[in-house]
């Protein structure tokens, strides 16, 4: 069995924030109303009673669940690189366009786009927007055969890292 990773709910925050995983996705597998899970992982102060807002036992069970049900989900995502859809451009590097559509079909349940896109592959904001979703742009749908492969890498990265975690 993997070690696990023992950290507070408030630096949970952190990490989804860096992967790009939303707190919708998160509030819709626990059940846990989003506004008040949103409250908590940012440790906002509650207006009626002056406390930091905090998970019930009961709600903090429910996402460490939902969290082990994300990392099953998105462990079995897989953007597949299609050669028959490849394009070769002038300076004769390979991309294909149809992963574009595949990383925003299966990611965009769990993820924000375009901070998996930064996360996953080191790329700036506008290479990002560039590549997934100026359609006319000379660099729409540029994403190689490399791209792909660290994409499923830091899938399964993510996916194994919130199987591990556990809230405190």
């Amino acid at each position: 069995m993997e070690k696990e990773i023992r950290i507070p709910v408030t630096r949970l925050k952190d990490y989804l924030n860096e992967v790009g995983i939303t707190v919708q996705t998160l509030a819709n597998l626990s059940g846990i109303n989003t506004c008040h899970l949103h409250k908590c992982l940012n440790g906002e102060v509650d207006v009626r009673n002056g406390y930091v807002s905090t998970l019930s036992k009961r709600h903090l069970d429910l996402l460490q669940e939902s969290l082990h049900q994300l990392s099953i989900d998105i462990k079995y995502i897989f953007i597949f690189y299609n050669t028959d859809k490849e394009v070769v451009k002038r300076n004769g590097r390979r991309y294909c366009p149809d992963c574009v559509e595949q990383i925003k079909s299966q990611l965009s349940s769990y993820f924000s786009i375009l901070p998996f896109m930064q996360f996953a592959l080191g790329w700036n904001r506008s290479k990002v927007r560039n590549v997934m979703d100026i359609k006319k742009g000379f660099a729409y749908g540029n994403i190689s055969q490399d791209d792909c492969d660290r994409i499923n890498i830091t899938l399964e990265e993510i996916a194994t890292r919130l199987n591990v975690l556990r809230l405190t």
